[in-house]
């Protein structure tokens, strides 16, 4: 069978000269002995003949052998020498065919054990593969959900922020408010001490105008407790807004001054 497959990659055929029919036998000649008989017979009748006839017994040869048979003997053995050479040809082919089957084989075997690798490594590609895909989907999953999480506690943290914003900014008016509420009313109480200062200044006024003396130093000392009280008034100012500021920094949360 392999012999046949690789006679037929090669290319070589069987000689039509075995398919050929050999020409339908011809009448069987006469036999040599038969022959000899007939011209043994001849001989002596040309003998008895000739002595009667010298020149005609002479003159008698035997039948030349016929042209056509010769030809068509050449043409059969030219014939058989083509099919011998062509059954030649093709035993030669065999056997060298026959010396390159083990080596066909061999590069088969080689073939079909590296189709047999490539397919195991296929199947370990898909199988990588298939898992690699699942892993891909479950981390699809997990960082949506991470990132769903991630989102609500920003907006908690959003809603956290704003409300301690909202907290800073009102207590920060309240205690404006109430340090504004207290720097009125210690301007107020000064405003008061200062009227009764010149209330009092004025009374003193009043009863020392007989004396020149003790009322220019009555007016001196009216100008004193005026210039006193207007530089208790300056600093006192000064230092219920440096306490205010400190008040407020310090009731100011730490994430607060961050934002």
């Amino acid at each position: 069978m392999v012999t046949g497959k690789v006679k037929m990659v090669l290319g070589f055929q069987k000689s039509p000269a075995h398919s050929k029919q050999d020409p339908p036998p011809k009448p069987p000649s006469p036999s040599p002995s038969s022959t000899k008989v007939s011209a043994h017979q001849k001989a002596a009748f040309s003998r008895s003949f000739g002595v009667y006839f010298p020149r005609s017994s002479a003159q008698v040869q035997p039948k030349p052998p016929d042209v056509t048979e010769l030809l068509r003997l050449v043409e059969d053995l030219r014939e058989r020498e083509s099919r011998l050479k062509t059954e030649l040809l093709e035993h030669k082919l065999l056997k060298e065919s026959v010396a390159i089957v083990p080596v066909l084989e061999n590069e088969i075997s080689n073939r079909e054990a590296e189709l047999e690798r490539a397919s195991r490594r296929i199947e370990g590609l898909e199988a990588e593969n298939e898992r690699l895909r699942t892993e891909m989907e479950e981390m699809k999953v997990k960082t949506e959900g991470e990132r769903r999480e991630s989102e609500e506690k920003v907006k908690i943290m959003e809603a956290e922020i704003a409300e301690l914003k909202k907290t800073t900014v009102d207590r920060g008016r309240a205690e404006i408010s109430a340090k504004s509420d207290e720097l009125s009313s210690l301007q107020r109480l000064q405003g008061l001490m200062e009227v009764s200062g010149r209330s009092n200044l004025i009374k003193n006024l009043k009863k020392g105008q007989g004396d020149s003396m003790n009322s220019k130093s009555s007016w001196g000392y009216y100008i004193t407790v005026q210039r006193a009280a207007e530089d208790e008034q300056e600093s006192q100012t000064p230092l219920a807004e440096m306490k205010l500021g400190k008040h407020r920094f310090n009731r100011c949360p730490k994430h607060a001054l961050n934002l």
